[in-house]
């Protein structure tokens, strides 16, 4: 499918080139779309101050954020979102294995490392895990941005797909819905804050080491908990992190 025909597919009979993604009853869910764009872009970029972003998500961190973000979400549902989700991701890693994939570029906000999810320890473990492996592919740029940082154009996550040429799709996640946008001046804006975002963060070197000292800390908090169950026979919380932050890490010099 063609960048034209993707784009036509997103939106809604009333608009043009911007507006909210179309819900169809019994249609492509936006999961679906997403991979669609996915499997044709030649470049993506995407933000998230929060959250993983989803092309990055283990299934079991992505059902916790689904759960989280959707708590009253009936279980047979829940479990079909987080099955597509799963197809999503891995299709857009054996995308990135192709010839005609250029590029993904992946930005972070440092709370995603070094938070967890409610109950989500383990999966949070293996998370970061799966990201630092992903770290080394040639065609995965992942970079954190520090919570010291104010966020460039105060954005909270968005998504850009490059074609090639002029061709490009803006994507961004509200509690209002889903949105997007074709626009020249609307790319050009998207385009300028991910690259604003960019210059305040980490570098990939730094990235991958501050994610490895943010892991052992979850580790070594894991291990002490379980340790502690098993001696207490309790159910206390978790032993609360060793403090982690991105504070000073890109400023250090490179290995």
């Amino acid at each position: 499918m063609g960048a034209e025909e993707l784009i036509r597919s997103l939106r809604a009979a009333d608009q043009r080139g911007t507006g909210r993604v179309e819900t169809v009853e019994g249609g492509l869910t936006n999961i679906d779309r997403l991979s669609a764009l996915d499997q044709a872009a030649l470049t993506v970029r995407t933000w998230d101050s929060t959250v993983i972003p989803g092309n990055l998500q283990i299934m079991r961190y992505s059902e916790r954020i689904i759960k989280a973000a959707h708590p009253r979400m009936a279980s047979i549902e829940l479990r079909r979102r987080v099955l597509l989700k799963d197809r999503r991701s891995k299709e857009f890693l054996r995308r990135c294995l192709t010839d005609e994939f250029e590029a993904a570029y992946f930005v972070i906000g440092e709370r995603a490392i070094t938070s967890g999810l409610s109950d989500g320890a383990d999966a949070h473990v293996v998370q970061l895990m799966h990201i630092l492996e992903l770290s080394k592919h040639d065609k995965i740029s992942i970079q954190v941005l520090p919570d010291i940082e104010v966020v460039p154009h105060l954005a909270s996550s968005f998504m850009m797909y490059g074609f090639g040429g002029k061709d490009r799709v803006g994507y961004v996640e509200t509690i209002m819905g889903s949105y997007y946008s074709s626009r020249l001046e609307a790319m050009a804006g998207l385009h300028s804050a991910f690259s604003d975002i960019v210059s305040v963060s980490m570098s990939q070197s730094h990235t991958r080491d501050f994610i490895k000292e943010a892991l052992t800390s979850w580790q070594t908090a894991r291990k002490q908990s379980l340790e502690h169950t098993r001696g207490s026979r309790s159910r206390s919380p978790h032993t609360p992190l060793r403090e982690t932050t991105a504070w000073g890490w890109r400023d250090r010099p490179e290995l």
